[in-house]
């Protein structure tokens, strides 16, 4: 024991020996609170909870720092259910003794279960919204709750009282009874449970002795009958009736036979009746407690299978939403040419055409049937809404350093097979050229050529007014003038009605000719560019 004034360690003398300190009142409340602390746990050794309770607040009135009756109330409190009063006796502990106490451990033991913590943070919330349900005279939704509690945290005593109090307040002792009894399984002495279940004990006593009044019988004073002799022998006082015959062995069986008779008549009209009363009454409210776990068991089953519900609408939104991402025009597949082209180009920089053909596959916005084919959407560059930067950068940078040169290649190659003749060739490595670089006068021209050469005048004559209306500086712009302005796209002999229609006449002039639909060209030459693309071979086969 150390001195209250100055700490120091004391001896057997009155005082402090360091301090001078009259300790003898500090040990005598240093000794009454161990006291305390001892019968507290006596009574939480045979679970007298609740005295223990008493017994180990006492002592801590007298004496704070007594770490051992704090973390023992802490355990008495856990173990009646009630964990919030149990971590503060704790947390408290802790505080007064950081190192080397119990406490750590006890703690530690609940908070490392979760689901266990969670548990007991909901019954403590269920518990409190059955004591708002009682105080508002909600008694039946005040009973569920309860039964829910008691489910989640068993030991929870206070539920166990107030459960046993609403039954008594319904008349159900029976249940009140059992419920009571179930509590002083963990609380054997609590005066408020024993109290309770006095009073259901009563009750079940009020009802059984008013169901049995009609057994009761008074026993009558015999009544002197003028036909009868009465004599005393003795200290007995003997009547005997005047005439009377004393009744033979036959009479005697009679008798016997008549009042069995009448015994099982009394039981059957009188006792059954009562037992049949009661064991109905008890099968009722076995019913009934039955009906309300199966209510409880139903809502529970409801909320779950709402919660069933509203998670396989997330998980079919979620599966929509990967469908979007993984499908033909989900942003999967466009990575995944990107990533091609970044590969193709890293292997073979100079493979301009492979790495250039897998970055068209990459549509600009939407996938969109116009902007694959024709790839006139690409002037304005990529969707910034729909895609990333770091995906429009790796695109523009591929784009920016192979679109040139792709055109380059398919224009010299073009050129060449025009002038070997291999006129389809020349239009597919041109088409491709134009949709690379839609604004290259010499991929329109040498394309207008092959359309004249390989005899389809009305993509020709679109190719020279393309020429003509949008590159107008250009070098060959007087060369596409002269052949629109002399119909020499127009000499094709086999050339059907409805082209000789479409071509335009030889005597309109140039103003006439410039004022070709732009739209029905870019249409025409998309058609064009699918239909070459299946022409290509067969093209290069018989040029060989």
């Amino acid at each position: 024991m150390r001195c209250y004034n100055c700490g120091a360690e004391l001896t057997i003398n009155p005082f402090c020996t360091n301090c001078g300190a009259d300790i003898r009142e500090y040990r005598r409340i240093i000794w009454t609170s161990n006291q305390y602390y001892n019968d507290g746990l006596t009574k939480a050794r045979v679970r007298d909870l609740s005295g223990a309770v008493v017994s180990l607040r006492a002592c801590l009135k007298l004496n704070r720092t007594n770490i051992e009756a704090r973390n023992l109330l802490g355990l008495v409190y856990f173990e009646m259910g009630e964990a919030v009063a149990a971590f503060a006796e704790w947390v408290v502990s802790k505080n007064m003794k950081p190192d080397k106490n119990v406490a750590d451990d006890f703690m530690e033991e609940i908070q490392s279960n979760p689901g266990r913590l969670d548990t007991i943070n909901h019954s403590i919330k269920k518990y409190n919204q059955a004591l708002a349900y009682a105080r508002q005279g909600s008694l039946d939704l005040s009973v569920i709750q309860l039964k829910k509690v008691l489910q989640m945290n068993p030991n929870l005593v206070v539920a166990y009282e107030l459960l046993g109090l609403l039954y008594l307040q319904a008349e159900e002792y029976n249940r009140a009874k059992r419920i009571l009894n179930q509590a002083l399984k963990i609380d054997r002495n609590n005066t408020r449970v024993l109290y309770y279940l006095k009073e259901a004990e009563e009750g079940i006593a009020q009802r059984y002795s008013g169901e049995g009044t009609g057994l009761r019988r008074r026993r009558s004073e015999p009544r002197a009958s003028t036909d009868a002799i009465t004599y005393t022998s003795g200290n007995e006082t003997i009547i005997q009736p005047v005439n009377s015959v004393e009744r033979g062995g036959s009479s005697t069986l009679l008798n016997i036979v008549i009042g069995a008779v009448i015994g099982i008549l009394l039981m059957l009209f009188l006792v059954l009746p009562a037992r049949i009363r009661s064991a109905n009454n008890e099968m009722n409210d076995q019913l009934k407690e039955v009906s309300d776990e199966l209510n409880v068991k139903n809502a529970d089953i409801e909320e779950q299978q709402k919660r069933i519900e509203a998670l396989q609408s997330e998980n079919n939104e979620l599966k929509g939403n990967i469908g979007d991402l993984a499908g033909n025009s989900g942003m999967a597949e466009r990575y995944d040419h990107l990533a091609e082209a970044a590969l193709n180009y890293i292997k073979d920089p100079n493979d301009v055409t492979g790495t250039e053909a897998m970055l068209a596959l990459i549509p600009v916005g939407s996938a969109s049937a116009n902007a694959v084919s024709l790839n006139i959407e690409s002037i304005g560059g990529l969707d910034p809404t729909i895609y990333s930067q770091a995906f429009r950068d790796l695109y523009n940078y591929l784009d920016n350093d192979v679109a040139s040169r792709a055109a380059r290649t398919y224009i010299d190659r073009g050129r060449e097979e025009f002038e070997n003749q291999q006129y389809q060739a020349a239009i597919a490595d041109l088409l491709k050229a134009t949709e690379i670089a839609p604004l290259d006068d010499e991929a329109w021209y040498y394309l207008a050529e092959s359309y004249k050469q390989a005899g389809d005048s009305v993509h020709a004559t679109q190719a020279y007014s393309r020429i003509v209306n949008e590159m107008a500086d250009s070098q060959y712009a007087d060369k596409a003038r002269s052949n629109l302005s002399n119909g020499a796209a127009a000499e094709d002999t086999g050339q059907t009605q409805e082209q000789e229609q479409t071509a335009p006449d030889t005597a309109e002039t140039t103003e006439n000719t410039a004022a070709i639909d732009t739209d029905a060209l870019a249409q025409a030459l998309a058609l064009q560019a699918l239909q070459a693309g299946a022409g290509a071979g067969e093209a290069e086969n018989g040029a060989e």
